[in-house]
């Protein structure tokens, strides 16, 4: 399967990632939360880096950076080859997995051969090994299915992926036969055949999909002379029609491409398993030692697909559902190495906020629009897009140009503004509380993960390099800025009632749409904003904890409150649980008992269900005598019209 990572309405894409368990030999990072007197969150690290070519590593890597809650053990090696391997030891797994990476996408696929890339991935997938275990050959995925086993492949545009999982007890046996396919894999023209129709498939179920569909009508407006405008997928008219009228073996021309480019210097390998680190590390020593390293050197793009002359552009795209949405687009430079101080996350973070001062509270206040879509098209390296995506209300939909200008009006006050140190140490240390506090994935979630990011990040940093942000780089902001402006900006905008406008058909999906030049106007008039009183920044957070130990006591039961029965029901005894009394950011903060309304609520609803919530909402000891009511939320009151005994309840202030 070929994949693009552009997130369209109701997907999120975020600045994220995975990690897991401690042990003496690895780094253990604090995650500290800033106090009022600290600059950034600390990290502890140890030296952990060594070498040993007589056993075929080049570098092993014990210095992981990780979550002190992590219980999973990592070790980072580096082969003789060049293959960069992760492994990653749980004895509680229930499942065993891998995930393996190649540095090369379709934005490599020859000219007259789109989709040979993502050919080569279904051909590897799909392909027989032959060896003395297996004299008659074994199928690699038929394995898997019979073993407990899933397998998930993808071509993105410059690095192509594939990962696994299935019951731990086959994973030396399924990383040799996946290690023998890597190297010699029985590429048969019958497959090919048989590959070429899945693909065609693949395409015609793409077509009726509004997601491709604007993928690919983004890269059919892109500068042909750049491999983006290419067609990734590829289909039966670029892999078989078109190639046999040119005379052009396909079947060789993907041998071809895997020879070229399969080689253990772009490779990343990723193993999970309930095996220690020492049997895991002897098992890939073994297994995938022999993988043939050719010295390639994986592409670069560093012109974007964008190119001046391609931008202060508009498009109306007619959709397949009845789909809303605004897309504003500013070319920029691949951002990936700035990863310790995330300039496109900072800015990203600020204009899809949501509280007062926010670009959505202004569209909503003015009924043009219910949500920001957090949203980031597909980077390769050498380029990238920042975006802003706005799910349009029917309204918002008449009011594209006034949105745009809104856009223009939070960025200028950005501009105005200058890179805040308060908000990016608010964002870092939200995003240290996620590192430190997130639950671990499973396994076929943690080895995906990080198969790809190991090509761009150090192995020290592979766990945390979403998460731990440790350079303020006001620089990197203000440069990020500076090329979100109206002459850099495309716009692109969805909706049922363009149909008639959009008198363009992109020639692969056939998706009607229309280009045209933002006027000189409309420019002129986006450049000149002023700033708008209604858009400023998130007010300070006054939630992120500056420290996060528990509170201990030598007598636990000192300052306890007694349970109060406050309703006996036949057999059973609902209670209020013990309450403490804590210090939280200076003021005391008491949970208070709520009593025959509680019981009332809960009772509608069998003894067990929790989708009865009560929140104490700012409720300030200073403020106590001013603040008389307690508001409860998440249950539907018109579930209780027909309880007389609950009515009574409503709207009622409940006195503290």
């Amino acid at each position: 399967m070929v994949i693009f990572l552009f997130i369209f309405p109701k997907d999120t894409d975020g600045f994220k990632n995975k990690k897991r368990r401690l042990s003496s030999d690895v780094t253990v990072p604090q995650c500290t939360p800033r106090s009022p007197s600290q600059g950034q969150s600390s990290t502890e690290t140890r030296p952990g880096t060594s070498s040993d070519s007589s056993t075929g590593v080049i570098k092993k890597y014990d210095d992981i950076v990780k979550s002190p809650n992590d219980k999973r053990e990592y070790r980072g090696l580096q082969l003789a080859n060049r293959l960069k391997v992760l492994l990653i030891s749980d004895t509680t797994t229930d499942k065993s997995a891998a995930a393996l990476d190649v540095n090369i996408g379709f934005l490599s696929d020859p000219d007259e051969l789109p989709g040979l890339a993502h050919l080569c991935e279904h051909m590897l997938s799909l392909a027989i090994v032959k060896y003395d275990k297996y004299p008659n050959g074994i199928e690699f995925r038929r394995f898997l299915s019979t073993h407990g086993g899933l397998y998930y492949a993808f071509t993105f545009m410059d690095h192509t992926s594939y990962y696994f999982s299935l019951l731990p007890q086959h994973l030396a046996k399924v990383l040799d036969i996946f290690a023998r396919l890597l190297m010699s894999p029985q590429f048969t023209e019958m497959a090919t055949g048989r590959e070429l129709s899945s693909i065609n498939s693949e395409h015609q179920n793409n077509a009726s999909s509004d997601i491709w569909r604007l993928i690919q009508l983004n890269k059919s407006t892109a500068d042909p002379k750049h491999p983006y405008h290419k067609f990734g997928a590829g289909n039966k008219e670029t892999l078989e029609i078109i190639p046999k009228e040119k005379g052009i073996n396909v079947h060789k021309e993907v041998l071809k491409f895997h020879q070229k480019w399969y080689s253990s210097n772009i490779m990343t390998l990723i193993v999970m398993g309930k095996e220690s680190l020492d049997e895991l590390e002897k098992m890939v020593l073994k297994l995938f030692s022999a993988v043939e390293d050719k010295s390639v050197t994986a592409p670069t793009w560093p012109d974007h697909p964008f190119p001046p002359h391609l931008r202060a552009k508009r498009t109306y795209y007619y959709p397949v559902k009845h789909l809303r949405f605004l897309s504003i687009d500013f070319p920029i430079p691949d951002m990936r190495k700035h990863y310790k101080s995330g300039p496109r996350y900072y800015l990203s973070q600020l204009l899809e906020h949501k509280g007062p001062g926010s670009l959505l509270s202004v569209l909503k206040a003015r009924g043009w629009s219910n949500n920001l879509i957090p949203s980031r098209r597909i980077d390769a390296r050498g380029f990238a897009f920042f975006t802003v995506q706005v799910d349009l209300t029917e309204a918002g939909v008449d009011h594209i140009d006034e949105i745009v200008e809104l856009v223009f009006q939070y960025i200028a006050m950005l501009k105005k503004q200058g890179p805040q140190r308060r908000v990016w140490e608010e964002q870092r240390d939200l995003l240290a509380l996620e590192f430190r506090f997130r639950d671990a994935p499973d396994a076929l979630i943690a080895v995906e993960a990080h198969a790809h990011k190991l090509q761009d990040v150090p192995m020290q940093d592979i766990l945390s390099a979403s998460y731990l942000m440790t350079e303020w780089r006001p620089d990197l902001i203000e440069n990020l800025l500076e090329l979100l402006t109206p002459d850099n900006v495309r716009v692109e905008v969805g909706a049922k009632c363009f149909e008639k406008k959009c008198t363009q058909t992109e020639p692969w999906y056939g998706t009607k749409y229309l280009q045209e030049d933002i006027d000189k106007e409309t420019l002129a008039k986006w450049k000149a904003v002023e700033l708008n009183p209604e858009l400023h920044l998130p007010l300070p957070n006054e939630f992120i904890p500056a420290r996060l130990e528990l509170e201990k006591s030598s007598d636990p039961t000192a300052d306890a409150i007694a349970p109060v029965i406050i309703k006996v029901l036949l057999t059973d005894t609902v209670c209020v649980c013990q309450a403490y009394t804590a210090k939280v950011g200076g003021n005391n903060y008491q949970w208070v008992h709520i009593e025959q309304f509680a019981v009332d609520v809960g009772l509608v609803y069998k003894p067990g269900d929790t989708n009865f919530e009560q929140f104490l909402k700012d409720y300030d000891s200073q403020l106590q005598q001013r603040k008389r009511s307690i508001v409860f939320g998440d249950y539907n009151i018109n579930l209780l019209e027909n309880n007389k005994r609950l009515t009574e309840y409503k709207n009622q202030d409940i006195g503290c």
